[in-house]
């Protein structure tokens, strides 16, 4: 017996009069509907199980505004990662500011996918829930924000990258380290800074017990700031032998050291950008933590297009990078 429109309506969780809408290409079924409906219909006999062309979609990138040279790398790797059958707007939200991302958010209209730098808060939880409730599947970019319904998380282990951190700052210090060591965050709201603190302090509490964990500062993302919170450092602990950077404004941090005379500090931080590679290649900076960004968004815009099409894909791990002077990319 041949299946009928309730039957593909009951295999694909949607109403008889959405799968005629499908069937007869009427107007008003999003992208992935109408794939979810097709792929009903063709397992069970209804439509002949031929591969056809992906429908358009519409996937959007949220990203905090700023000069943060990663987001702008992410930025810029969407024009060129996306699939071919897909169109990507870039939408740009206050950075540090969890209930102006939930806005625009919530702002978002027809959508076969959504990406963004998370901010760990409730509005920004909510707002996800929102879109889900709507159909519409979210993936996090860098920093994850679990408890949200989020198709997936793309990005590195962040307690993995800072525990690397950590081990690598503690040898280049050599045998048995003594001394201060500074921990500098972009912002605590992101919960990859979080995880990259507690990976770092861990390290170190188990390899480098003679290493005195300061305070932990924020840059707020912002160079100025980053410069100022290490020339104080500096100020107040003249004998301090190493300082980790979890987030942005490494610029900033190394324009302090650099003011201060102070390249007998060990300085790791993350991302290897341009401005970064220059720290290496002068010394400033011992050694980045990096990730790929064209390698995140290829994989997120792989995962939202399977998903606008009915399917499942789980996607890899993503590992930390340890670059140095010599094996610069």
């Amino acid at each position: 017996m041949r299946p009928t429109l309730t039957d593909i309506a009951a295999a694909a969780r949607v109403s008889p009069a959405t799968v005629d809408r499908v069937l007869h290409d009427r107007p008003g079924v999003s992208a992935r509907t109408r794939a979810l409906v097709r792929s009903a219909a063709r397992r069970l006999g209804y439509l002949p199980d031929l591969p056809e062309a992906p429908a358009p979609v519409t996937f959007h990138l949220v990203l905090p505004s700023g000069s943060n040279a990663y987001i702008a790398e992410l930025a810029r790797q969407a024009s060129s990662r996306a699939p071919a059958h897909a169109t990507v707007e870039i939408l740009r939200a206050p950075a540090l500011d969890p209930v102006a991302l939930a806005r625009v958010l919530a702002g978002i209209g027809a959508s076969d996918g959504v990406a963004l730098v998370a901010l760990n808060h409730p509005a920004v939880g909510e707002a996800i829930r929102a879109l889900d409730a709507r159909g519409v599947p979210v993936v996090t970019l860098a920093s994850d924000l679990p408890d949200a319904p989020r198709l997936a998380y793309v990005g590195i282990d962040n307690g993995r990258a800072g525990r690397l951190a950590g081990y690598t700052l503690g040898r280049f210090l050599g045998r048995d380290p003594a001394g201060p060591v500074a921990l500098m965050a972009g912002h605590l709201d992101y919960r990859g800074h979080q995880e990259r603190e507690m990976g770092f302090r861990q390290v170190l509490a188990e390899a480098f017990p003679r290493l005195t964990l300061l305070e932990l500062r924020e840059s707020r993302e912002d160079r100025a700031k980053a410069r100022a919170e290490t020339l104080a450092l500096l100020a107040a602990h003249p004998d301090l032998v190493g300082l980790y950077n979890a987030g942005g404004g490494t610029v900033g941090i190394g324009a302090a050291l650099a003011a201060a005379v102070r390249r007998d500090v060990v300085f790791v931080a993350h991302e290897a950008t341009a401005e970064n590679k220059a720290l290496l290649l002068d010394g400033t900076l011992d050694a980045v933590i990096d990730q790929s960004g064209a390698e995140e968004i290829q994989t997120a815009f792989a995962l939202l297009a399977c998903a606008a099409q009915g399917e499942r894909m789980t996607p890899m791990p993503l590992a930390p990078r340890l670059i140095l002077r010599e094996n610069l990319p």
